[in-house]
């Protein structure tokens, strides 16, 4: 019988000079993606450069959180820290502003997912300066 390891906390997301705007946005329970000037276009995850233009002309702005979701899957194989919530749901979302981002479904059970369902973002805090964000039903 081999000893079973204990399950690790989940990840704490390390910021990057990138990334920095929305952990801080998010440690204020707030969402932020980066827009194109030009277009409104938002993007995720945070990169360098605006992904429309090739420049790095993008704008922080906060978002509603609020969206639809598109897609999702079951996860059976966690990833490290996260075998505690195996099974658990990763949903593709539309924000209401536009863009899509992914993230862990919560408060919902796999049947009651459809798609276009209203959803809004949630969060988890990692530690005392990150919180993750989450979806869950927009009732």
């Amino acid at each position: 019988m081999a000893d079973e390891k204990p399950n690790p906390p989940p990840p704490v997301p390390e910021p990057t000079p990138v990334s920095q705007p929305m952990w801080d946005a998010a440690k204020e329970g707030k969402l932020a993606l980066q827009c194109d000037p030009a277009s409104g276009k938002a993007q995720f995850w945070p990169r360098p450069v605006n992904l429309q233009t090739g420049k790095s002309d993008y704008e922080w702005r906060e978002v509603s959180g609020k969206g639809t979701l598109y897609a999702w899957t079951k996860v059976h194989v966690p990833a490290a820290g996260f075998a505690d919530r195996a099974p658990y749901i990763l949903g593709s979302v539309d924000l209401a502003e536009g863009g899509r981002i992914v993230g862990q479904l919560v408060n919902v059970e796999e049947e009651a997912l459809s798609p276009g369902m209203a959803v809004r973002v949630c969060w988890e805090n990692r530690s005392d300066e990150i919180k993750v964000y989450q979806f869950e039903p927009d009732s």
